[in-house]
């Protein structure tokens, strides 16, 4: 069964630092723009992952389209094989959930990817 939950960008930054693998699809609406991500964690190593249906997916709040770590891993295999990736600097990450924490209406939705 694949565990998730929705977070704050304040317990974000707490669960990191003790997260060896996870996947956060990021949305906030902006006065001109609406912020979507979805960020992977593997080990110290950070990702963006480049998908904008996936991310629709994984914020359905009724719907769990995934039931398992396995079927969401296999898709975002399929995004990294893909080139549909980004790296991104642990610094980078810390930043954009520092700027989200001064905003209202942050959708976080985490999905536990550890064994």
């Amino acid at each position: 069964m694949l565990h998730r939950e929705f977070l704050s960008p304040e317990e974000v930054l707490d669960k990191m630092p003790r997260l060896s693998e996870g996947l956060f699809a990021i949305r906030c609406k902006l006065k001109h723009k609406t912020y979507q991500v979805i960020l992977y964690k593997y080990q110290e190593d950070y990702f963006l992952v480049e998908n904008p249906a996936l991310i629709s997916v994984l914020l359905e709040k009724d719907q769990s389209f995934f039931g398992t770590p396995e079927q969401l891993l296999n898709e975002i295999e399929i995004s990294f094989e893909e080139n549909n990736y980004q790296p991104a600097s642990k610094e980078w990450v810390n930043l954009d959930l520092n700027t989200l924490k001064l905003l209202n209406h942050v959708e976080i939705k985490f999905f536990d990817l550890e064994e």
